[in-house]
Order: C-alpha cells, then structure tokens, then sequence
C-alpha cells in the first residue's frame, strides 16, 4: 500500500519536472527552478509519510495541497515584486517619501494577513478528508520543515568549512621552498 503510494507520488513529481520549457531560462533561473522541484518532491514525499495518507487521501489531497501552493506562490509573488520596487530605489539612490513607505508596510502586512488566511482556509478546510490528527501535524509540517532544512544547511557549511580547514592542514599551512622560491 505504502510502496503504491510512494510510486503515484514519484510519477507526478516527475510529470511536473517535465512541464518546463528549457529556452526560457537562464542557468541561475534553471538552477532555482530544479532546486523547487527538488523541495516540492521532497515535501510530497515527507507529507505522504508525515500524515500516514491512505491511497485515496492521497489521490484527494495533493491536487489540493498544489493548488494551495499556487496561491500562496502569488502573494509571495506580490510580495517580493513590492521588495524588488523597493531595493531598485534603494540602489538608484532615489528618496522615498514617507508615504511611499508607508504604502509599501501596509501593502506587504496586507498580503501577509491575506496569506495566513489562505493557510487557515486550507487548513480548517482538509476537515472532511482528514482526521484531527492529521490536520494537526499539518499544520505544523511547515515550521518542521522548515527546522529541518535549516540544520542541514548549517551541517553542510560546516561540512565545507571542516573540508576546507583539512585541506590546509595536509599542505601544512605553508609551501615548501623550491629553488626559486
């Protein structure tokens, strides 16, 4: 039943890593697009396990979970186009007016507030596919995630600079004199 479920899963990751249209990105847009399609994976495949879904949870719950994603990647969207206006003035050396501030903070706590209510309105409406239980860890697989991702980063910059440190120790922390140097 598990093995069933984890293969559905595999086979849509891999029907949405081929929707990509390869021309239209540049090497740093393709190396965000293949790193999102790597958490998405990631996420399908942690909260299959997380929330223990049966076949037919599952069947329900992702087109779901993807079109929730789809909203919330908008007001991010929004979100970040208000930064980015922002920074460009920032870097042009332009003054912004306090109005202009103002209008940017009221415009961000907006998309802020609209999308915790998105999360709630997804969250409180899995009530008739999932249990209490199920809800509840759902709603605190983000923050989980989150944590997680977070250690691993820090445990591979550490791993890195670890590395580095070896790699300085075995060439001794200085060269050896040749006859020129």
């Amino acid at each position: 039943m598990r093995m069933l479920l984890m293969t559905y899963t595999l086979l849509v990751s891999l029907s949405f890593a081929q929707e990509r249209d390869f021309m239209d990105h540049d090497e740093r847009g393709d190396d965000e697009h293949d790193r999102r399609k790597r958490m998405e994976t990631m996420m399908v495949w942690r909260l299959t396990e997380e929330l223990d879904l049966k076949p037919e949870q599952a069947e329900k719950f992702f087109p779901r979970f993807r079109e929730h994603r789809k909203n919330l990647d908008a007001i991010n969207q929004e979100e970040k186009e208000i930064g980015k206006s922002l920074r460009q003035n920032i870097e042009k050396d332009e003054k912004l007016s306090k109005s202009e501030v103002t209008s940017a903070v009221k415009k961000i706590t907006k998309l802020r507030k609209k999308k915790a209510d998105v999360e709630e309105k997804f969250l409180l409406g899995m009530d008739d596919l999932l249990d209490p239980l199920q809800m509840t860890i759902l709603g605190m697989f983000k923050q989980k995630m989150l944590r997680e991702m977070g250690g691993e980063l820090r445990k591979r910059g550490d791993e890195r600079r670890n590395k580095k440190k070896k790699m300085k120790k075995r060439r001794g922390g200085h060269r050896k004199r040749d006859f020129w140097y």
